[in-house]
């Protein structure tokens, strides 16, 4: 069997697998309280419209709400503390039913550890775009490299924040080199405006 279709084999059997324990837990949890899907993570971010420019114009994120003193004053609620700090915070959607919204919090997440971080799902044939993509904007990754099994992928890089970042991907044709992340050159300051022509690279 070749590393192509191998791969293949090996992404859709994990795939199945994980339908099979969705479904297997949902039905064991029927008439019976449970939690359900995740409904949104947190991320710390230091200035709110860079984060909005980022998330949105380099990822891809749908714009959903901005919560800010305005914000709260329509909701009925007083003006946040400290200048918003840990209130004040940017909705996005980036596939799936998951909202990510990005809290005003000038203590983010520093260093070179690798947790916690959000990985983000995407096609095999879409990881080599993702690269380039995150090239041409100036944004320094790792990979693709395999940490999984044959065929799985991940591409690490980080916000302009400091927050890590995965894309990842199974079933990727070609064999990526098999190591660790290697995090600590993933520091990243925006020092232009964000989006413009997309890179020529079949998605």
């Amino acid at each position: 069997m070749s590393h192509p279709v191998r791969n293949r084999f090996i992404a859709a059997a994990m795939e199945a697998r994980c339908r099979w324990l969705r479904l297997r837990r949902a039905l064991r949890s029927l008439g019976h309280p449970h939690l359900r899907e995740l409904d949104h993570v947190t991320i710390p971010v230091s200035d709110l419209a860079r984060a909005r420019r980022f998330y949105c114009d380099v990822l891809g994120a749908t714009y959903y709400l901005t919560v800010d003193d305005e914000t709260l004053r329509r909701f009925g609620r007083p003006p946040a503390p400290d200048g918003g700090e840990g209130a004040h915070h940017v909705s996005v959607y980036l596939g799936g039913r998951t909202r990510i919204d990005l809290f005003l919090q000038h203590a983010g997440q520093p260093g070179a550890v690798g947790h916690p971080h959000l990985g983000f799902r995407v096609p095999p044939r879409e990881m080599g775009w993702w690269k380039v993509h995150l090239e041409r904007l100036g944004v320094p990754s790792d990979g693709p490299i395999q940490l999984g099994f044959p065929g799985q992928a991940s591409l690490y890089f980080n916000d302009p924040f400091g927050n890590h970042l995965e894309v990842v991907t199974t079933g990727l044709a070609e064999e990526a080199p098999v190591r660790f992340p290697r995090l600590a050159g993933l520091g990243w300051q925006e020092t232009a405006p964000v989006g413009g022509t997309e890179p020529s690279v079949a998605r």
